[in-house]
């Protein structure tokens, strides 16, 4: 897999992943089904109302941590957009993600991350570092499933 953060703004996180080994259909369903997201993503069973609209509930117990949205779009193979705010953060606004999802002509598959706002503040810069750097290691946990 071959991650790459692509320039943007400060406001922004723009993130690009080539998975050689899944299929545009294969990404979107290890993003939006229950029984997929514990693989990679959340270790507990997430709770998912997967429509516009619809609410979702990841969790860590081991930290008492929980992520929390709604679902803003859903296409599937193609598009999953969401809001994004943690419980154990309350000081930090609610942000946007849109991940969108790729054929590529080998096969495999690749995917964009669009992931923001950030304020110019150094807390909203070491949120948006603390999210590049969570993308950039679950994604490679995502990649080890069908490593």
């Amino acid at each position: 897999m071959t991650v790459t953060i692509i320039q943007s703004t400060h406001d922004w996180l723009l993130i690009s992943a080539d998975f050689p080994n899944f299929t545009a259909q294969e990404l979107f369903s290890y993003f939006t089904q229950a029984d997929l997201l514990p693989k990679w993503w959340s270790p507990n069973v997430p709770e998912l109302d997967l429509s516009v609209g619809g609410k979702y509930h990841l969790e860590w117990s081991t930290m008492n941590w929980h992520l929390r949205g709604t679902y803003k779009a859903v296409e599937a193979n193609k598009i999953v957009a969401f809001t994004w705010k943690w419980d154990h953060t309350p000081e930090l606004p609610m942000r946007n993600v849109c991940v969108m999802f790729n054929h590529r002509e080998d096969g495999g598959a690749s995917l964009m991350i669009i992931h923001g706002t950030y304020g110019d503040d150094e807390t909203e810069q070491n949120d948006r570092q603390a999210h590049l750097d969570g993308w950039t290691h679950f994604l490679g946990q995502l990649q080890m499933v069908k490593a």
